[in-house]
């Protein structure tokens, strides 16, 4: 299934070596996601690809057990049993680009349509969420100084731009 210009539902749902099913209310958050932060990471930077989309608790305990700095509050839990309020999730990579640029173009061109970007210079992939106002239509809970934050060593820092 299509999702955007070109990013496929199978591209989200395969996770740790899993493949996820899912509902029709997750499907609307990684359509979102797709079209308002994915497509236009994608038309900047060339290809793009989804390193981890959509979970659940088996992908969670998966990636866990491989090292994998995965977290039980995550926006990869979309709307799910695990994080009712999760808005949609992907780990990328743009194999062509430098990864910390990717992270600063976001910030700096579609912010407005992201929750949380994550820079993880470490592994080498930046974490990109849907705003959640834009799924459940109320205001975001977040605290704004965690929408924007590098993953160092272990501790996840607030990234002042």
């Amino acid at each position: 299934m299509k999702l955007s210009k070109n990013f496929s539902l199978e591209e989200f749902t395969k996770s740790a070596g899993l493949v996820i099913v899912p509902t029709p209310e997750q499907i609307y958050c990684l359509k979102v996601l797709a079209n308002a932060v994915l497509q236009p990471i994608r038309d900047q930077f060339g290809n793009t690809t989804i390193t981890s989309g959509l979970r659940n608790d088996k992908s969670y305990q998966a990636l866990v057990s491989q090292g994998y700095p995965a977290s039980k509050t995550s926006d990869h839990f979309a709307w799910s049993k695990e994080n009712p309020v999760g808005t949609g999730a992907a780990d990328i990579v743009c194999p062509s680009a430098v990864m910390f640029a990717v992270f600063k173009w976001v910030q700096s061109n579609i912010m407005n349509e992201v929750g949380q970007v994550i820079y993880y210079p470490d592994k080498g992939f930046v974490h990109v969420s849907n705003r959640f106002s834009k799924i459940f239509c109320m205001p975001d809970p977040r605290r704004e100084d965690t929408r924007i934050m590098i993953y160092k060593n272990g501790k996840f820092v607030p990234y002042k731009t």
